[in-house]
Formats: C-alpha cells, sequence, structure tokens
C-alpha cells in the first residue's frame, strides 16, 4: 500500500491556463479582398487541444488524478478589496473560444469553480489541505503567484532538455518570501501598486537584508531651503520583516492599511484561509509571518 501511495500523482490544474492556450492556438484571422481581417475558430480544434493538453499531462507525470479549476466568471473577492483589481484586463481582446472551451472542460473533465474565488485560491486550498489526497500533488498552470505557495508546481509545457516535464519545489520559507517580494512590487499583470518607490531589485535587497526604516525630524542647516524642516528616514536592521514592509510604505507617503491590501492581494488562498461549508474567507494577517 505504501508503495502505490507513493507512486501515484495528483495533478491540480488551472483550468483557465489550458482554455486560453487552446483557444490561443486555434484562433486565425481572414483577410478579405478588400483588406477586412476578421478573426475565427474552429470549436472541434481547440477541443482537441484541450484534449492534448489534459492526456498529454496525463503521461508526462503518469497521474493517477486530476482535478482541473476555473475561476468563477462572475465574481472576484478581492474587488471587495481593491476595485480596480484586473481592471486593466478589460480593453485587452479575449480568444473567441476561451468561455466555450471552459465549458467543455466543465462537461468532459469535471472542471469546477468555487463561488467568488479564483483558480488559483481553488488550487491553493487543494494544494494545502491536510486531507489524504491521493500521492504527490503538483500544481500545474503559468502563473508567478503560485510562487507563494509552499509545494510542486509545473509551468505547463515546461520541458527539460531530455523531454521530462520541470516541477519546482517551494519551501514554505520560499512562498512566504515571494509574498512579501510581492507586497513590496505590487502586480503590474493585475492591476495593483506595491510600495511607492520599491522595484523588483530593491525589494530583493531589503527581503535579503531587512531594514526598517525611522522618521527623525530635523532642520537644513544650509542652502537656499536653510531653516526649513525636514524629514530624514533613518534604515536599522530588523527581523521583523512585516514591520520593514510597512515603514517602507510610510516612507513613500501611504502605511500599514495600503500594505496590508496588497499583502491580502498577492495572498493566494490556503486551507486555513477558506471555511468550505459557509463559504467564508479569512484574510491574511501579519501574524502569518514566520521568520526564516
Amino acid at each position: 500500500m505504501r508503495d502505490r501511495e507513493v507512486t501515484e500523482v495528483t495533478l491540480l490544474i488551472d483550468g483557465d491556463v489550458v482554455a486560453f492556450t487552446a483557444a490561443s492556438a486555434v484562433q486565425k484571422i481572414h483577410e478579405d479582398e478588400f483588406g477586412f481581417v476578421t478573426p475565427f475558430a474552429n470549436r472541434r480544434e481547440g477541443e482537441a487541444v484541450v484534449d492534448n493538453i489534459i492526456i498529454g499531462l496525463e503521461q508526462l507525470f503518469s497521474a493517477t488524478h486530476y482535478r482541473i479549476v476555473l475561476t468563477d466568471p462572475v465574481e472576484n473577492w478581492r474587488r471587495g478589496l481593491y476595485a480596480a483589481y484586473k481592471s486593466n484586463r478589460k480593453d485587452t481582446a479575449r480568444p473567441l473560444l476561451l468561455d466555450k472551451l471552459k465549458d467543455y472542460m466543465r462537461e468532459k473533465y469535471a472542471a469546477f469553480h468555487w463561488p467568488s474565488l479564483e483558480a488559483d485560491d481553488v488550487l491553493g486550498i487543494l494544494n494545502t489541505e491536510p486531507q489524504d489526497f491521493p500521492g504527490k500533488r503538483i500544481l500545474v498552470g503559468k502563473d508567478k503567484d503560485y510562487r507563494t505557495l509552499p509545494g510542486s508546481y509545473h509551468v505547463l509545457k515546461e520541458l527539460d532538455p531530455r523531454g521530462k516535464p520541470v516541477v519546482w519545489e517551494t519551501t514554505a520559507w520560499e512562498a512566504q518570501r515571494f509574498h512579501l517580494f510581492q507586497t513590496l512590487t505590487g502586480d503590474a499583470v493585475d492591476g495593483y501598486p506595491g510600495c511607492p518607490g520599491i522595484g523588483k531589485t530593491r525589494a530583493e535587497e531589503l527581503l535579503n537584508n531587512p531594514v526598517r526604516l525611522t522618521p527623525q525630524e530635523g532642520v537644513i542647516t544650509r542652502g537656499v531651503n536653510k531653516g526649513n524642516s525636514t524629514t530624514k528616514w533613518v534604515s536599522e536592521p530588523t527581523r521583523d520583516l512585516w514591520a520593514m514592509v510597512v515603514s517602507h510604505y510610510r516612507k513613500g507617503g501611504q502605511g500599514e492599511a495600503e500594505a496590508l491590501v496588497t499583502a491580502r492581494l498577492a495572498h493566494i488562498l490556503q486551507h486555513e484561509d477558506y471555511d468550505r461549508e459557509t463559504q467564508s474567507i479569512t484574510l491574511w494577517t501579519p501574524d502569518q509571518i514566520r521568520q526564516s
């Protein structure tokens, strides 16, 4: 029994990514004699690509089980925190077959969604549940945010030189670190800002060598502004990662409230954050941070 469990693999698949990949692959354009260009796509071709992706994943991993998850097409709990969440995508053209292929996966592969949750969240909950899933769990998708989750992750279609699927392993500390990185930088893809003045390079530096900033009031002693008051931000090493994050938000003219909203937007839900019976979410709090 033990040997069987070790060899079993459960794939937790982001159906949004599968549908988008397939719909994009089969979409074509037709240009008529007058120069008018019209996009078109064949539904059966799209369904065939979906089948190939899912069957291919099963074969690549010798998977014994899989679950395909979609995003709730109507509600999104993050918009309750930040109304502009993903609003930058509203003018982006969607592949013609996107919704039809999601419906196809619902009918053929039992793909599902949970109310108000993104596919990322449902996958995060399933991936971190303590219940007895068969064998090894591997997330499959293309979202960098999965780096905020501990566990195993395969970027769809990423193979090594031998044609074997690449599986990334993320520790609990690495997951937490990337979550704080996202809290500092924000996410342009999802349309929410981070800490003013903090880019990716500076965020990496702060996580490698955390410093807390403290404002000190003073008076300019020379130059054209002599006599005017000024604020100098003094840095000191700290092990309190949340205090580090908040102090940099304050230097940027914001505060803990803005930092907390960003951290909650960046946090993919895990099993302890969601009650299946009541469908209620427990929002992320700074006391979830654990020191390395």
